[in-house]
C-alpha cells in the first residue's frame, strides 16, 4: 500500500462530509508536554487561532509527562479559563510516545491531530492536514521540507529510520520523525492491543491506516534542546528493530556461523603449517562462533515467546466496510420478507 490510495469519504445528503452529531468535538488536538513552560501559552493561542475559523468545535488534550518546571501549573490555569483544554498528568516521566498514546486514549473527536509542544511544528499547518482528511484519507503525515536540524546527529539517523520503517510498513512516507500528524479517530481504537509496539507512534499508525498521504509543513528548530540525543535515537531504532523484525537474531546468528566457518578454515591451515598462534586464533573464532550461535538461538526463542505474550490481534476489521455490507444485506432480507408477505 502506498500513499495516494484513499477511501471514499462519508457524505451526507447535501454532498458534504458527514459530521458527528453526538455532541463530541470535531477535532481533538493531542500534545505531549515535558518542560515546555516557555512555549505553552503561545502554542495554545496559536492552536485556537488556527482552528476556530475552520472547524465547528475542537478540544486540546494536553498530557504532562512529569515536567519539572511550571508546565502543569500553567496548563491547569489555562484549562480553568477554557473548557476546550483538557489536561492530564502522568505520575512520572514515561516518555513522549507514552504521553501521546495516553492522549490518544482520551480523544473524543471524530478526527485527531498530534503535534509537539516545542513549536518546532507550526499549529498554522493543522488546517492543511485536516483538509486532506476531508478528501478521504485515514492518516496525513507532515513532511518537514526545509528541515534545519544538524546532519550528523539528527538527519542521518532519521534517514536510516525512515528507510527501515518504509521497508517494514510498505508505506512510502518520507519523514517518520515529524511530530505533526492528523488522523481519523477510528484508527486509534484499542491501542492497548499494540503492546510494546506503541513505543513508536507513527509506524503503529501506518500499520493501522488504510490510506495515507503527506503534506509539506513548516519547521523551526526548537531552542529548548529537549529532543532526543544521538544515542537515544540509536536506542529507539534498536527497539523498533527488535519489536518488528520477524527474526531479529538472524543477523547475529549468521555472523556467528561465518565466524565458526572462518575459525574452522584457519584451524585446518594451522594444522597443516604447524602454526600455534594461528591455531589459537582459530580456536577463539570457533568457540566464539558456537557461543554466539547458541545465544542467537536462545534469543530467537525468547523473542517468539515475548511476541506471543503481547497478545497482538490476529486481524483487525474496518467497521465502516463491514457495517455497510451488513446493512445492505439486512435491507435486502427485509425487502424480500415484505414481498413474500404481500
Amino acid at each position: 500500500m502506498t500513499p495516494g490510495d484513499r477511501r471514499e469519504p462519508e457524505r451526507s445528503e447535501g454532498g458534504q462530509r458527514a459530521r458527528d452529531t453526538s455532541g463530541s468535538p470535531d477535532v481533538s488536538v493531542v500534545v505531549p508536554v515535558f518542560n515546555n513552560e516557555s512555549t505553552l501559552d503561545a502554542l495554545i493561542d496559536r492552536i485556537v487561532a488556527a482552528l476556530e475559523p475552520v472547524v465547528p468545535s475542537f478540544e486540546m488534550v494536553m498530557v504532562d509527562d512529569g515536567s519539572r518546571d511550571g508546565s502543569l501549573a500553567l496548563l491547569l490555569r489555562r484549562a480553568a479559563a477554557d473548557p476546550r483544554l483538557r489536561v492530564y498528568s502522568m505520575t512520572r516521566n514515561f516518555g513522549g510516545q507514552s504521553a501521546i498514546c495516553a492522549g490518544f486514549d482520551r480523544v473524543r473527536g471524530r478526527r485527531a491531530v498530534c503535534l509537539d509542544a516545542d513549536l518546532e511544528n507550526h499549529p498554522e499547518d493543522i488546517p492543511n492536514l485536516l483538509a486532506k482528511l476531508d478528501e478521504g484519507y485515514d492518516l496525513v503525515c507532515g513532511v518537514r521540507e526545509n528541515r534545519r536540524d544538524p546532519w550528523l546527529t539528527r538527519r542521518v539517523p532519521s534517514a536510516f529510520m525512515n528507510w527501515y520503517v518504509r521497508r517494514q510498513t510498505g508505506m512510502n512516507v518520507r519523514d517518520i520523525g515529524c511530530g505533526l500528524r492528523a488522523m481519523d479517530a477510528s484508527i486509534l481504537k484499542n491501542l492497548a492491543s499494540e503492546g510494546e509496539r506503541r513505543r513508536l507512534v507513527t509506524p503503529m499508525l501506518l500499520r493501522r491506516a488504510h490510506s495515507v498521504t503527506e503534506v509539506a509543513i513548516g519547521h523551526t528548530p526548537s531552542s529548548l534542546r529537549l529532543g532526543h540525543s544521538y544515542l537515544t535515537l540509536l536506542g529507539i531504532a534498536a527497539d523498533y528493530y527488535l519489536l518488528t523484525a520477524r527474526r531479529p537474531f538472524l543477523v547475529s546468528g549468521l555472523v556467528a556461523l561465518a565466524a565458526t566457518g572462518l575459525g574452522a578454515g584457519l584451524g585446518i591451515a594451522a594444522l597443516a603449517r604447524g602454526a600455534t598462534a594461528l591455531g589459537l586464533v582459530a580456536v577463539a573464532l570457533v568457540s566464539g562462533g558456537l557461543l554466539g550461535g547458541l545465544l542467537s538461538l536462545v534469543g530467537d526463542y525468547v523473542q517468539r515467546v515475548y511476541q506471543l505474550g503481547q497478545g497482538l490481534p490476529f486481524y483487525m476489521i474496518r467497521d465502516d466496510v463491514g457495517a455497510a455490507a451488513e446493512s445492505r444485506e439486512d435491507e435486502h432480507r427485509i425487502a424480500a420478507a415484505a414481498s413474500r408477505r404481500s
